[in-house]
């Protein structure tokens, strides 16, 4: 018996359905996307003794221009080797200038005190398992070293350069801050613990100890690495350079 010989369909009419409703679902998502203006919105902090408030004291500012001139704190005409020394001083306060950060004074009570009050929120939307793991290290870090004073969280080392800085500079600048930085945490280890921070983190992996990566963690936690570097742009000096 002769096999009845299938009827062909014509799909024409269906791929142009298909780039039709293609095309309408692209334009609705571009339309989508664009609009709004996208905008980071300031959070609310649920800091209990240190509320997230920028001020300009809390921010030391360094500027490099495109002839490699160097700008702190609004002073043009400093040297690299003016780095180190402003970044010490920024970050201990010594003399307790109301210019300077005010730093936060951390002992035992005041780690346990916030510790008792965010382990009664329930709120899961304040990240408070956050907020008790950086008073945990806190407590930590004062079992280890004692009391010790620190930056408020808000403050900052803003880096910014021009784009027509050279890579030396560049360079040379990140190590200056970095050189404030572990000049403060190599004195403190060498207090506590009669070893240099360095020397802690020359340590290899496999053979540190839990002790050593416990120094390291609080050393960090009494002078953290706070350093911003901004988006390039067109640095000019006081006289228009």
């Amino acid at each position: 018996m002769a096999q009845r010989k299938l009827q062909e369909v014509d799909a024409s009419s269906i791929a142009d359905v298909a780039f039709i409703l293609l095309a309408f679902i692209i334009v609705i998502t571009t339309l989508q996307k664009e609009s709004g203006i996208p905008a980071v919105l300031p959070q609310k902090s649920d800091d209990i003794t240190d509320p997230v408030i920028t001020k300009e004291k809390n921010i030391l500012k360094i500027l490099v221009n495109k002839q490699d001139q160097l700008m702190i704190e609004d002073l043009w005409d400093k040297d690299l080797d003016d780095i180190k020394p402003m970044v010490i001083e920024f970050m201990t306060n010594p003399k307790e200038s109301e210019d300077m950060p005010d730093l936060l004074n951390i002992n035992e009570q005041v780690c346990l005190q916030n510790l008792q009050i965010l382990k009664q929120q329930t709120d899961e939307g304040k990240n408070v398992e956050k907020k008790i793991a950086e008073w945990e290290d806190k407590l930590e870090a004062v079992k280890l070293v004692g009391a010790y004073k620190t930056l408020p969280k808000s403050a900052t080392i803003a880096i910014q350069y021009d784009k027509g800085t050279t890579y030396g500079t560049y360079l040379g600048v990140r190590d200056r801050v970095m050189s404030g930085i572990n000049e403060l945490r190599n004195s403190l280890a060498k207090q506590k613990f009669g070893i240099s921070y360095n020397e802690l983190e020359a340590i290899r992996d496999e053979v540190k100890t839990e002790e050593d990566k416990a120094k390291i963690k609080a050393v960090r936690e009494v002078y953290p690495q706070k350093i911003v570097k901004l988006p390039a742009r067109n640095v000019t000096s006081a006289g228009g350079a």
